[in-house]
C-alpha cells in the first residue's frame, strides 16, 4: 500500500504533530514552505524524518514562490512540481499556460521545476480541481497510484494560515464562495478516486458523505 501525506499551509498544518510514528512514501508541500522551516525547527524536524523513507515533492504555484537555496540546504526535495500541464502555445486551457521551468536554476537554486504528467489532463479537463492542493491531491492518486491519502493544512480559509502567514490577498480569497468552491472541490475529487482512502485533518467546518473520506474537525 502506499501512502502519501499533503501539506496545505493552513493552521492545521499543525496536526502534524499527531503524525510523527505514520509512514509514509510521499510527502507533498504545497506552495510556499520556505519560511516555515525556519519558524518552525520542529516541522523541519519532522520533514527531515520523513525523507528518510518518504520521497518529498515540493508543488509550487503559477507564481513559482516558496522555493530558494534555505529549503534546499535544510531538506531534501526530490522533486520540484508545478500546478500545470506542460505548456502547449496553441492551447487555451489554464492549466497548458507557459511557466519557465528553468526558473529557479538561473536564480541559482539547483533545481527543476516539472509539470504534471499528461495522464492527469483527464481529471483536470473535468473542472473539478479547484486550488493548488487538490492538484497535488490528483498527482497522488492518478499519477503516483497511491492508496491512501492523508490531508493537512487544509482549512478552506475559515481558519487563520500556520504561523499567521496571511498572503496579501487574504481577504480576497478568504470569502464564503471561494470556501464552498474548495470545499466541493475536494469531495468532487475524493468521489473521483472512489478506490482511495482519504484523512482529512482541518479546523474548517468541512463535511463528507463519501465513504472513502474520513473528515477530523480539529
Amino acid at each position: 500500500m502506499k501512502r502519501a501525506l499533503i501539506c496545505g499551509r493552513g493552521k492545521s498544518l499543525q496536526h502534524y504533530k499527531n503524525l510523527k510514528t505514520e509512514d509514509f512514501d510521499f510527502v507533498y508541500l504545497v506552495n510556499e514552505f520556505n519560511k516555515f522551516i525556519i519558524e518552525a525547527p520542529d516541522l523541519l524536524s519532522f520533514l527531515q524524518e520523513c525523507s528518510k523513507n518518504a520521497k518529498i515533492i515540493q508543488q509550487v504555484n503559477i507564481e513559482l514562490a516558496g522555493m530558494d537555496k534555505t529549503l534546499l540546504d535544510n531538506l531534501r526535495i526530490d522533486e520540484c512540481h508545478v500546478a500545470r500541464l506542460g505548456y502547449v502555445p496553441t492551447s487555451n486551457s489554464k492549466w497548458r499556460s507557459y511557466v519557465d521551468t528553468q526558473r529557479f536554476i538561473r536564480a541559482g537554486i539547483p533545481i527543476e521545476i516539472k509539470p504534471q504528467p499528461d495522464c492527469l489532463e483527464k481529471y483536470l479537463d473535468m473542472d473539478i480541481v479547484k486550488g493548488s492542493l487538490a492538484v497535488a491531491i490528483v498527482n497522488a492518486a492518478g499519477h503516483l497510484n497511491c492508496d491512501e491519502i492523508t490531508i493537512i493544512g487544509s482549512d478552506f480559509y475559515e481558519e487563520d494560515y500556520f504561523l499567521s502567514h496571511r498572503g496579501f490577498d487574504w481577504h480576497l480569497v478568504s470569502t464564503e464562495k471561494t470556501q464552498n468552491s474548495l470545499k466541493k472541490s475536494l469531495n468532487d475529487v475524493c468521489s473521483v478516486f472512489e478506490k482511495v482512502s482519504f484523512n482529512v485533518h482541518t479546523y474548517s467546518k468541512f463535511k463528507s458523505e463519501l465513504p472513502n473520506c474520513n473528515v477530523e474537525n480539529l
